[in-house]
């Protein structure tokens, strides 16, 4: 293995559920490099990241990253096929993403999303979409067929996929190039169809001896959330379930990571594995290191009330340490326990600062007087 700074993580409904983060160059930049956003990644907690780069420089990008990551590191490869075939799907083959791929592979990526599931068939029932194909990567393999009236050369040669896999233990992400990108487009037939295709596939690669996950959506209301989880573990016999939130509603433009977040909370507690945080530029353009930050606080909360309704002892015990905490007035405990420590703290010293704040037994909320706690803490003691 390459990636010599890699401390494992492992993914799965029987664990703490995890969170990825993507980030990611691109021509149109942003304010914030790709190293700053992934080490604010790391930072804010991050299980895994995923570079999403585009453009000239992907593979002195990855490179980088991998030097230093300490986190699973994750990547698309045809995109740097699309890349090194001059930006035309037309020009794309199988030679050319087998390069691609087992070089990444050689570099030390973790984990690959391959788009293997977007068929032809399904790519016709995305036409009376109102947001039609919405993965970059669905988007891409899409074209390609089109141009050429064939079948997605990915899931043709899913055997040598999974050989470059296996020789550098490589764990594939099956991609949903058609998950739905609005509500009104969720669980069709091309979002669950492309299901159906990455659960047999994801069959394959287990009797490879390749580990894999299974990506999911995407835009999706509340009453059909628990079914893609339904479905996942009913199709896959429980492979790990990797899903973009997925967002409860399509009008959130600036707060889209709660929206997502609410979702993620839901398809997390019906048993997904993994969530990829979703920040406040969803839809709107390239996240800053601030956006990141943000995405990651509301993710990791979701994750942890998904781990709780899961049952797992330790978000519980982290919970009930905080309320104890709480009513015992101990600030600084409450600030630790917290997903953003210096955040709660910062809150906390707009309304109330100076010597003997720590040691307050009331908040700004009710005051000295009307504290319901301090008041059942000294009734307590009488």
């Amino acid at each position: 293995r390459s990636h010599r700074r890699l401390e494992p993580t492992i993914i799965g409904k029987a664990f703490r559920t995890k969170i990825n983060a993507n980030f990611g160059a691109t021509p149109g930049g942003g304010k914030s490099s790709s190293m700053e956003l992934i080490g604010a990644a790391m930072l804010a907690g991050a299980d895994t990241v995923m570079d999403l780069s585009v453009g000239p420089g992907i593979g002195k990008m990855r490179r980088e990253v991998l030097r230093w990551a300490s986190v699973p590191v994750g990547t698309v490869p045809i995109y740097e096929a699309l890349e090194r075939a001059g930006g035309d799907p037309e020009k794309l083959d199988m030679a050319l993403f087998a390069r691609v791929m087992r070089e990444q592979a050689a570099d030390g990526v973790d984990y690959m999303t391959i788009h293997a599931g977007v068929l032809r068939r399904l790519v016709e029932a995305t036409k009376h979409r109102l947001t039609g194909i919405v993965s970059r990567g669905g988007g891409i393999m899409a074209a390609h067929m089109h141009r050429h009236g064939c079948e997605n050369f990915l899931y043709e040669n899913f055997d040598e996929i999974l050989e470059i896999a296996r020789e550098y233990d490589v764990t594939l992400s099956l991609g949903d190039g058609l998950r739905s990108g609005s509500a009104m487009d969720a669980n069709d037939a091309a979002q669950w169809g492309e299901l159906e295709v990455i659960a047999e596939l994801g069959k394959r690669a287990q009797a490879k001896g390749v580990q894999v996950m299974i990506e999911g959506p995407g835009h999706i209301p509340m009453p059909g959330i628990a079914a893609n989880q339904e479905l996942n573990d009913r199709l896959t016999g429980g492979a790990p379930f990797y899903t973009l939130g997925p967002l409860v509603t399509d009008s959130g433009a600036g707060w889209d990571h709660v929206t997502a977040a609410i979702g993620g909370a839901m398809i997390g507690a019906a048993g997904a594995s993994m969530l990829c945080f979703v920040t406040p530029k969803e839809h709107l353009g390239l996240p800053d290191v601030n956006d990141l930050k943000e995405g990651m606080a509301v993710f990791r909360i979701a994750a942890h009330a998904a781990d709780i309704a899961k049952g797992r002892d330790m978000a519980i015990l982290r919970d009930r340490l905080m309320s104890a905490a709480r009513f015992e007035f101990r600030w600084r405990d409450q600030y630790a326990l917290s997903f953003d420590p210096k955040y709660a703290e910062r809150l906390r010293g707009e309304t109330l600062s100076g010597r003997g704040a720590d040691e307050a037994h009331f908040c700004s909320m009710c005051g000295p007087k009307f504290c319901p706690m301090k008041i059942a803490r000294d009734w307590f003691k009488d």
